[in-house]
């Protein structure tokens, strides 16, 4: 089994193309491929901040590449930029439900087409329900620190990796060792990730 680990920002449009592209490998090779969610915040943010122009004109960059128009995205530019941490403790909880997609996928939805404010637990806990994880046992996660430890340890392996932005990703073989892994960084299309992968492996899963 091929294991894809990635480092996103909920709030970069490139980390949501990212994560659309590994939901569709993840659809075309089912068990083959197992995407694991890993915690990074760049920009800390306390309470909310305008898009700055950086980021406008990253969003109209990304908003021309070619899987925004195959899978109908859209992109529209954020109100506020915000904190992000609890969305990604939320996700970081969802991989051991394997929901971690789902429920990533559900919150970029929520920032860049629903204008929803993800800073807020409950705006969490309801899309975290709507993919089919238990809202009970995720307040209990949030409140018990676990996830936190997880996500913070997360970020360090971002560093120790010499990442500097997102999206970022580690690529190889699970069980093989984490030193064999292929670290990857920048948007990455479909084409070229099945280009950076054994697919005799992927296709003998299948």
């Amino acid at each position: 089994m091929i294991q894809i680990q990635i480092w996103g920002d909920f709030e970069c449009p490139y980390s949501y193309l990212q994560t659309v592209a590994l939901a569709k490998l993840k659809e075309r090779y089912q068990d083959g491929i197992e995407i694991i969610w890993r915690a990074i915040e760049l920009t800390p943010t306390i309470g909310t901040m305008p898009p700055s122009d950086s980021y406008l004109n990253k969003l109209q960059q990304a908003s021309l590449e070619p899987i925004v128009q195959e899978e109908k995205l859209a992109l529209a530019t954020p109100a506020f930029l915000t904190y992000t941490w609890l969305a990604q403790e939320s996700v970081c909880f969802a991989n051991k439900h394997g929901k971690s997609l789902q429920l990533a996928l559900a919150i970029f939805k929520a920032v860049f087409s629903q204008g929803g404010n993800i800073s807020n637990e409950d705006e969490i806990i309801t899309l975290a329900e709507q993919v089919g994880i238990d809202p009970n046992a995720l307040r209990e996660a949030f409140d018990d620190g676990v996830v936190t430890k997880q996500a913070i340890a997360d970020e360090e392996e971002f560093k120790a990796n010499g990442f500097q932005g997102v999206p970022a990703m580690l690529i190889g073989e699970k069980n093989f060792s984490p030193k064999s892994f292929m670290p990857v960084t920048g948007y990455t299309n479909i084409d070229e990730l099945e280009k950076l992968i054994p697919i005799k492996s992927l296709l003998g899963n299948n």
